[in-house]
């Protein structure tokens, strides 16, 4: 791994070992035909507990809570931010400093579907980047 986020583009880990069942960008809706949805980033479908990992070094920019009781940490590695949403628990804090492959928190499990899903988001500044074109091919 190299020392520079962006000189790492297309060989950084996976946050979650898993399937992306949801890609980055524009697409069908997986129910109704006809209608459109913008992903902001990647769905990875992974086991149940299941920690989410740093794809990089960094320091931890906020911790965000949402409807549900889930969390998204985000992670700055320079201009560029790592979002790690659909969070059950965390376990850093904001100004924290971490490592490649240091875990960020529990995925959370849905009790109705019983899928542990992840989404993961890139940006660089405010600009969304498509994330599979930075994450290792599996």
């Amino acid at each position: 791994m190299l020392a520079n986020f962006e000189q790492n583009k297309g060989s950084l880990p996976w946050p979650v070992s898993g399937i992306i069942t949801r890609k980055y960008g524009i697409q069908p809706h997986p129910t109704f035909s006809g209608i459109k949805i913008n992903s902001p980033g990647l769905h990875i479908v992974t086991k149940a507990k299941t920690d989410a990992k740093s794809i990089f070094n960094g320091k931890i920019l906020a911790l965000q809570s949402h409807s549900g009781g889930k969390k998204s940490v985000l992670i700055q590695h320079g201009s560029y931010i790592s979002s790690y949403n659909n969070l059950e628990s965390v376990y850093v804090k904001k100004g924290d400093i971490i490592k490649t492959g240091d875990k960020v928190g529990k995925v959370f499990t849905d009790k109705i579907s019983g899928k542990t899903t992840l989404l993961f988001i890139l940006s660089k500044n405010i600009n969304r980047l498509n994330p599979a074109k930075w994450i290792r091919t599996n």
